[in-house]
């Protein structure tokens, strides 16, 4: 009869957790200090009471809105401390507190269990380091979004009867008003800025126009800042301007993540006259509606945003805005933005789109000819690489360890293929090194700087490979542009392109 020999699991070498802690803490600004105090010191002390932990930190975020994750900056802050290897585990108090999106509930705990960090509930005692946990999560984050839904539609229902009985609460006021006992007053200061923008709008002048002007003679927004050609556009169409008030301009839908869009006729909307001194009379501000259609309508609207190979990748040398394309007698020009508002601010001038174009193709085939500019740049990344690796001495420790258990395990395979051990001992001690190896690894991976050069090389390997054994470029290529360059910086007299793998190259204008 076989004899059976039992190869145990191998235990995990006895090493402290670092646990941290997530919470919500109440937006009130007075009890917010002491709640964030109060979960620090009740974690603090929880985790060091358990001789197997360390404390890891504690991320808390203002109790404002759980339906999405993009708004917690700490709770990002978390993940991308998890994602470094800084984390082992983290408590959450309920699953409310963690999330009340069922989908990003979910695929946080599945990203974090990837990467070797386990979550617990205390509240609803999971535990996500056991696989059975994942299907009891999703049904509690889904009571817990349907909880959050039915918060929003209690107040969607308090605000609609509010409207349905009259009872209209103004939340803010634009410019020209102050907001006393809930009623828009006038404001004094305020109102010549309204009653100009009006006048020059119907004397002729563009939005642009108007906002530079008040630019120039340093009159400010309600909010103290620069004026744009927005801006005027939202107060030329106020109808707060003529005394009257539109409710309902907006509204939140029951989906997940809450999120107000515009009510295109999807609910009610409420159209109160004269529910406040008016700034401007109706005659002109039907005129300003009629000038505005006029335009409009000679120039159409723009039913979708296009996009150009250069949007948003042409910056200015000097000032450092954006470039934005102008046709202009037929042909496509790109403006620095704060030249375009006034050549005072930036004197860097237009360029057009063809010389930037004609530019990439000179650069594209100088480099398709002298491709040792990227093999030497790729041989200088991999040697920093090796000597940023080795030279970290705690690198140095933890490759001289995996070396001494991968010689260890061939030490190991010698002795069983000569029959001097059995092979469930061979299998059962490499196992053991095995795991060993892989958390050693682990620990390597964190190396940040060691992360990016490793970026910088795969991105230098795919210019090369767009160079290598190709024909002139004699016709510009999107494609090409947008594989190979990250930012093109115009400057008065150089085109600099800075490439995907830090490369940065002129050419003259």
């Amino acid at each position: 009869m076989p004899e059976v020999r039992v190869i145990p699991p191998v235990a995990e070498r006895a090493h402290k957790l670092r646990v941290a802690a997530y919470a919500r803490v109440s937006s009130d600004s007075d009890d917010q200090l002491n709640s964030f105090a109060a979960q620090v010191e009740y974690y603090t002390n929880y985790i060091q009471s358990k001789d197997e932990w360390e404390f890891a930190g504690l991320y808390a975020d203002e109790a404002v809105t759980g339906t999405s994750a993009e708004k917690r900056s700490d709770f990002q802050r978390l993940i991308q401390d998890c994602r470094a290897g800084k984390i082992d585990r983290v408590l959450v108090k309920s699953i409310s507190r963690f999330a009340r999106n069922t989908l990003d509930c979910i695929q946080t705990v599945r990203e974090l269990k990837m990467l070797g960090v386990a979550i617990e509930f205390e509240k609803e005692h999971i535990d996500t380091s056991k696989m059975g946990s994942e299907l009891i999560l999703s049904m509690l984050s889904a009571a817990a979004q349907e909880e959050s839904l039915s918060i929003s539609k209690n107040l969607k229902w308090s605000y609609q009867k509010r409207l349905n009985s009259g009872d209209f609460i103004t939340c803010s006021a634009p410019l020209g008003y102050v907001l006393k006992d809930n009623q828009l007053i006038p404001d004094p200061e305020e109102v010549p800025i309204v009653q100009y923008i009006f006048n020059s709008y119907l004397s002729g002048k563009s939005t642009t126009e108007i906002a530079r002007t008040l630019n120039e003679t340093e009159n400010r927004t309600k909010r103290n800042a620069r004026w744009h050609h927005g801006m005027i556009r939202y107060i030329l169409t106020n109808e707060k301007y003529i005394g009257d008030a539109l409710f309902q301009k907006s509204y939140t839908p029951d989906t997940i993540p809450l999120a107000r869009v515009k009510n295109d006729g999807q609910l009610a909307q409420y159209y109160i006259k004269n529910s406040h001194p008016a700034i401007i009379d109706r005659e002109k501000f039907e005129q300003v509606q009629l000038l505005i259609n006029q335009k409009k309508d000679r120039h159409g609207t723009k039913t979708e945003i296009q996009k150009f190979p250069l949007s948003g990748i042409l910056k200015c040398g000097l000032c450092n805005s954006t470039f934005h394309r102008h046709k202009e007698k037929g042909e496509n020009r790109w403006y620095c933005y704060h030249h375009r508002q006034d050549k005072n601010l930036c004197p860097v001038k237009a360029v057009l789109q063809k010389d930037i174009y004609t530019k990439f193709l000179v650069l594209y085939n100088k480099l398709a000819n002298n491709t040792e500019i990227i093999s030497d740049m790729l041989s200088d990344l991999h040697a920093l690489q090796d000597k940023v690796y080795f030279s970290n001495p705690d690198n140095l420790e933890l490759n001289r360890q995996i070396a001494e258990l991968v010689r260890q395990n061939h030490s190991l395979a010698r002795l069983q293929t000569k029959g001097c051990i059995d092979s469930a001992l061979y299998i059962e001690k490499c196992n053991l090194n095995n795991q060993k190896i892989e958390a050693l690894r682990k620990k390597l991976k964190h190396d940040q700087a060691s992360d990016r050069i490793h970026q910088l090389i795969g991105k230098s390997e795919l210019i090369l490979e767009l160079l290598k054994d190709r024909e002139p470029m004699l016709e510009f290529e999107e494609s090409i542009l947008k594989a190979m360059v990250q930012t093109i910086v115009v400057f008065p007299n150089t085109i600099c392109f800075h490439l995907v793998n830090g490369l940065k190259l002129e050419e003259k204008r």
